[in-house]
This record gives C-alpha cells, structure tokens and sequence, in this order.
C-alpha cells in the first residue's frame, strides 16, 4: 500500500473534510509533479493531527550545498631552461604566466591540490643578429587550502590565479632563469543534499514566508571514456626518438540534455616534449588537439534544463610507432550534474512558536548565455624568419581570459589567443619554418540581472582559424565563441519544523508499520542510537539504507531512510 493511498484511506475512517480547491503550500511552474506529490502527502498527514484546520506543509528539495570555501596563497619556487635549438637569452621582452589544476584531492577539513606553472618568455638573442625567440617551461606546484567539514567524498571545485611572478638570471648557468610565482588558490567543497522545508503552517500561526530561487538538483551521473588518435610531429620539427614529457588537458566545448543523457564535445590538448632523432639529439616541443564527442546518462534529464559537466584527465600515455609516429591513448572521468531552476515559498519564522530550521548556503543561478567575436589582425615576419609563401598549417596553442567584469545585465571579458603558424619560406630553398603570435579579443555577454559582485565563469573557444600571406605579412582571421555563466552566493535561514510535543493519541503502528522504509527527517538533537531505538531497527541498517552518511555529522533538515521494525 502506497504512503498517499493509506492516508487517504485514515482520512475517510476519520470522517475528516479534505479542501481540494486551495492547496496551502505554494505551486509555481517549475513545481514538478513529485514534489508536489510529497507536499500534498505531508498536508494530508498533518490534516489528520488537526481536524478541518490548514496544516503544515512541506516540500522536498535537493539542493547543491556549499559545505565550505577558502582562499589560499601558494609561493612555487623552480627553474627554467632555454631549450638546446634556441641561442642564449640576452633581453627578456615579454612573459606570460598561466597556471593549471592537475589534480584534487579531499581529505577531512583540507583539499591538497596539484597543478603547474607555465611561464611563455619572449626574448632577444645574445648573437649580432639580435634575433627574437620564444621558449616556454613549466614548474610543478602542491598546495593547500584548509576547509572545515570537508569529507573525502563531496565535491569540490579549485580556481588558481598567478598573482605575480618574478624571473632571474641563474648564478649557475646563463641558460638557466629561477622563476618565484606567487599564485591565489581558491577552493569550494559542496555537497547534494536533501532537505524538506515548510511551505505552509497552522491558520492559527502567524508566519514570515520568502520565495527562494534554487536550483533542485535532478540528477548526477559519470563516465569514462578513452580518447585516442594517430598524429606525425609537425612539419618544421624532426622525428621523434623518445618521449621526455607529456601534459594533457581536457575541455568542454559544449554539453546539451537530450532525454536522460548528456551529450558532451569536448578538446584533449597534448604537450608533448621529445629528443629529436637527429645527430644533435636537440629536444622539441609540440602540441596536438584531439576532439571527442561522448555521452553521460542521468537519469530525470530533460532538454530544457540545465547542465554543469566536469571533465579531469585520469590518465594519458603516448607512445611513437610506426613511420614513425604518435600514438595517444588517454582515460577522461567526465561528471555531469543536471538543475532545475525551481521557486519555493518557504517559511522563514513563525512568532509564537519553537521552530527548527536549516541554513541554506546554495549558488543560484542568474543566467547563462554565450556570444561570438571575430577578430583580424595583421602581424610581421619575425626579424630572424623568412617571408611566407604559403601557409602549411594554423593552430591554436592556447587561449586565455585576461580580464573579467560583471556590470548590470552584461559581462566584459577580455582574453587572448596564442597561435602557432607553419608556413613555406619564400625563398629557393622552400623550407618550412613557424612562428608564434598572439590575437587579443574583447567582448560581451549579456545576462539578465547580471549585477557588479556576482561570481563568473567564463569559458572561450575557438571556433575557426585562418591564416594568409600578405607580402612579407601574415593577415590572420579567428572566431571565438565565449560563454559566461552568473551566479550568486545565496545564505538562507529557512525552517524544516515546528516543534511540538508528540500527540499521545496518534496511533504509530498506523505511521510506521514493520518492514516499511520511511523517509526522516533529521532534528535537532537526533543520534542514530536514538533513530535506531525509537524505529526498533539497527544503526548499522541505518548506514546500509544511507550510503556515505556520516553518523557524527547530522544535519538538521537532512533526510534519510529508515527501514521500520517490530515493536517490543
């Protein structure tokens, strides 16, 4: 027998009136039909404590709570190295700084993060020609940030910004350059949880009702898939003999819902370092994108709702074969959580009554949208390269956002985009040479009730490249797509209870019969020993029925399931 079936059939026994024209809890359109289900369910239940009066009603949401955040500063100390086929540094001209999150991991009240510090040097040669030349190195970091009341199995998320950095020359070798960066490492530790608010009280209370804007969390799901792909080094580099070093990265390009599942694109990038077969045994470095298009189910999902998908390298192995060439075979974890944006009048105090209530710390999502920008710029052949005759190839390295800003209903971003050229010379020789230029774009997204303060993410990708010769010029022409999503902290004290003395009459056979499994809400003041004596039932098949609760970790509001055993 259902739980709204045996509710119904105690109200007819009971001779109670049930009204059916005005429900006392809130309905909006975003109500799904099985929270409003539960709502009437607990109305009805109610009804049967208070004769014809309006009882209390409560409604079930999922939210994503904000368990704990911190911001850290991390100094990264190492050493650069200008690579064998580039001259000596005399000058430097230009730097640029990026850092990158490898990996998290959570422990109790800590999250231990890995990533690494890349830092791009343009400089001038110290030879008569006074060449320009570029080398880039990277630095590995770990850090922490302490988070109170973190666990090992919530989710976190990890933003890293270099602050300021400093280069200088090596006492030891003039090839070499000591590098001190200062980096800002934030991290934010969530947790999906359930919680059932009142929406309605007694006629005879006197409430305060607010309308929350949330995002109900419908679902969750994971998936693994391998990447993989031939490829031969570029044309300007040597073969390969052996492989030093390689360092992946994954993005998402974009993530739509069909009917429960998650259709995700996404770019594994490939840096991979590698000594040449060449007599000099010189080492290169080259870059190579991989598109992937994958799948992940959550099951509830629908097409109008919205998505935030997670993708991490878990592992990546290159190898050379054949002619030879690179073989790619990489292992992605990609985590999708799919929101519905949902209005609930919920009760935020009531005068004359004890009430239990919950602190809401949830994002809320303002808006999310996207934009394009097509940029054009015109750049010079270095000094030290020949004219282009025609261009082999253009590839994107990298593409940053410089600069972020959150006026009313709009967002500015600002950001540039490292481009690698590969071209034919144009003299006789027709040799094949790069170069290495940077596009700057500006643009804007427009987001309704956007506001100077929110919490931003922004995420470019290129979506065309070309590139011409022009004389001794390169004219090249990209089109970025940028999307920009607005959130907003929201802290909420809502109540989940009123508290009352237990009615003696209330039969609780009739409420919780053997062998049933009941969904409890947890008050102030509970303990599993508690739960577990008053259910007649165990703690341990408290824990069996509630996967990763935490027993020293009760939260008022939070609902678990209880299987209900024979009294006495």
């Amino acid at each position: 027998m259902s739980k709204s079936w045996a509710i119904n059939s105690k109200i007819k026994r009971r001779g109670l009136k049930v009204p059916i024209v005005a429900a006392p809890f809130f309905i909006s359109p975003y109500t799904p039909p099985a929270h409003f289900r539960q709502s009437l369910i607990y109305y009805y239940r109610n009804l049967l404590k208070g004769g014809n009066r309006v009882a209390n009603a409560k409604q079930r949401i999922t939210v994503n709570q904000v368990v704990s955040e911190d911001t850290r500063q991390v100094v990264v100390r190492g050493t650069i190295t200008v690579p064998d086929p580039k001259p000596d540094l005399e000058q430097i001209i230009s730097t640029e700084k990026t850092a990158s999150i490898k990996d998290t991991r959570l422990l109790p009240d800590k999250a231990v993060i890995e990533g690494m510090l890349t830092v791009q040097v343009v400089y001038v040669a110290f030879e008569p020609s006074q060449s320009v030349h570029h080398f880039h190195g990277q630095i590995p970091f770990t850090g922490f940030v302490d988070l109170p009341g973190a666990l090992p199995d919530m989710d976190v998320e990890v933003d890293v910004l270099v602050e300021d950095i400093k280069i200088t020359p090596s006492a030891r070798d003039p090839r070499k350059f000591d590098v001190t960066a200062v980096l800002q490492v934030s991290a934010k530790v969530t947790e999906a949880r359930e919680v059932e608010v009142l929406t309605a009280v007694d006629d005879n209370m006197q409430a305060d009702y607010d309308t929350i804007h949330i995002n109900d969390v419908v679902g969750r799901g994971t998936s693994q898939v391998i990447v993989s792909e031939e490829f031969e080094e570029p044309m300007e580099k040597p073969e390969p003999e052996k492989i030093l070093d390689v360092d992946s990265t994954v993005t998402i390009t974009e993530a739509r819902i069909v009917a429960n599942k998650v259709i995700v694109d996404g770019e594994l990038t490939l840096q991979i370092m590698y000594v040449g077969a060449v007599p000099e045994q010189s080492v290169h470095d080259m870059h190579h994108t991989i598109k992937f298009t994958d799948f992940i189910e959550v099951d509830g999902a629908e097409p109008e709702m919205d998505v935030n998908v997670k993708a991490m390298v878990e592992n990546c192995d290159v190898e050379i074969k054949g002619d030879p060439f690179f073989e790619a075979t990489c292992v992605l974890k990609l985590d999708a959580m799919v929101t519905e944006p949902r209005e609930v009048r919920v009760v935020t105090n009531c005068a004359g009554a004890t009430m239990e209530t919950v602190e809401l710390n949830v994002e809320q999502l303002i808006g999310e949208d996207s934009s394009q920008v097509v940029v054009r710029e015109t750049f010079e052949t270095p000094q030290a390269k020949p004219c282009p005759e025609k261009i082999v190839n253009v590839s994107v390295e990298e593409i940053e956002v410089t600069d972020v800003k959150v006026i009313q209903n709009k967002v500015i971003i600002r950001g540039q985009v490292d481009v690698k050229i590969v071209y034919v010379s144009a003299e006789k020789d027709q040799a094949v040479h790069a170069m290495h230029q940077q596009l700057n774009f500006r643009t804007f997204v427009e987001i309704r009730g956007a506001t100077n303060g929110m919490d931003v993410d922004v995420k470019p990708v290129v979506e065309y490249i070309n590139a011409e010769p022009d004389n001794c010029d390169v004219n090249v022409e990209a089109v970025i797509k940028v999307r920009a999503r607005v959130t907003e902290a929201m802290r909420r004290e809502v109540c989940v209870d009123v508290v009352t003395e237990p009615d003696e009459d209330e039969d609780e056979d009739e409420v919780c019969t053997p062998g049933e499994i009941i969904n409890y809400t947890i008050k102030s003041g509970d303990t599993l020993f508690e739960l577990a004596q008053r259910y007649s039932t165990t703690v341990n098949r408290i824990l069996q029925l509630n996967p990763g609760l935490n027993p020293n970790n009760l939260q008022v509001g939070q609902v678990i399931r209880i299987q209900c055993g024979a009294k006495g």
